[in-house]
């Protein structure tokens, strides 16, 4: 009997381009590519919450997973600078 693994998170189409684009990882087989991207949350020690999103810090070049609450959907990967961080938890609705 075997044992099958599922991770809390879906991936959205959008989110799969994303992370190709943003860390370098073009060529990558989509299961190999979740799987780095799950790791890399794993690994985090950085986040920040919205009432709708959550926002984790990869290592990489400020990068950051956004997830969407309810769904446990990853719909992007976006660069967020301090500022931007500040407005978004300022005015979060």
């Amino acid at each position: 009997m075997g044992y099958y693994y599922r991770h809390e998170f879906k991936f959205s189409d959008h989110a799969l381009q994303r992370i190709r684009q943003r860390l370098n990882l073009g060529n990558e087989e989509e299961y190999l590519l979740k799987e780095k991207v799950l790791t890399m949350i794993e690994k985090s020690t950085q986040m920040f919450e919205t009432s709708n999103h959550i926002y984790i810090h990869t290592r990489k070049n400020d990068i950051y997973f956004v997830i969407k609450k309810p769904e446990k959907l990853i719909v992007t990967a976006t660069p967020i600078s301090a500022t931007k961080q500040l407005y978004l938890i300022e005015t979060d609705q």
